[in-house]
């Protein structure tokens, strides 16, 4: 049997290798649901090697996000049902690998910072890149190795409007805020953005 390179890992094992780094998974208030999902996982761990994973998935913390905008809970509740079928819809283009549909949910921002030969050298520095010999020289290499290992699975649990038309899209982890996308309304449509 042919063994399989890195690139064909499962991408849940990077989600959990990165909620474990900020020390999601050790919380005791699990639900019934996240266990499951997490011993099967576990039993992935098993299984696959670590892949590359994108670093922008963290916990919130205040120190760095703007002060939060008041939205009323209809335009709240609006915005997240929209926002939860945009990131149902990328990630199956992230599932499928399909670069270009990819790009087309990406504000010009986002591309210009992810295109960046200084970023992209900075991310090639991780331990999870060293370790692999991976080095990112453009936004295709970010999207293959970065972003298919660790965003095809995300969801959005809840959203934090930063202002009219920008939200940082969170998904709960043990009881845990981890910030999966920030998202700006551009056009009248929402895409991916720094």
């Amino acid at each position: 049997m042919k063994r399989r390179g890195y690139m064909h890992i499962l991408p849940s094992l990077i989600l959990l290798s990165l909620f474990s780094l900020y020390g999601c998974a050790g919380s005791a208030d699990v639900s019934r649901d996240d266990s499951r999902t997490v011993a099967a996982e576990k039993q992935n761990i098993q299984k696959a090697e670590p892949e590359p994973a994108e670093p922008s998935i963290q916990k919130e913390n205040g120190s760095d996000t703007p002060d939060t905008y008041e939205m009323d809970q209809v335009k709240y509740d609006e915005t997240k049902k929209d926002l939860a079928v945009l990131v149902e819809e990328i990630n199956l283009i992230i599932a499928d690998k399909n670069y270009d549909r990819w790009l087309t949910h990406l504000t010009k921002d986002y591309i210009e910072y992810y295109s960046d030969p200084e970023t992209l050298h900075e991310l090639s520095q991780s331990p999870l890149m060293i370790k692999y010999n991976i080095k990112l020289r453009t936004l295709r290499d970010y999207f293959s190795y970065v972003v298919v290992a660790s965003r095809k699975d995300v969801r959005i649990d809840n959203i934090k409007p930063l202002s009219e038309n920008k939200v940082k899209a969170h998904m709960m982890v043990n009881n845990e805020p981890i910030v999966v996308y920030t998202l700006e309304k551009v056009d009248e449509r929402w895409k991916i953005t720094k």
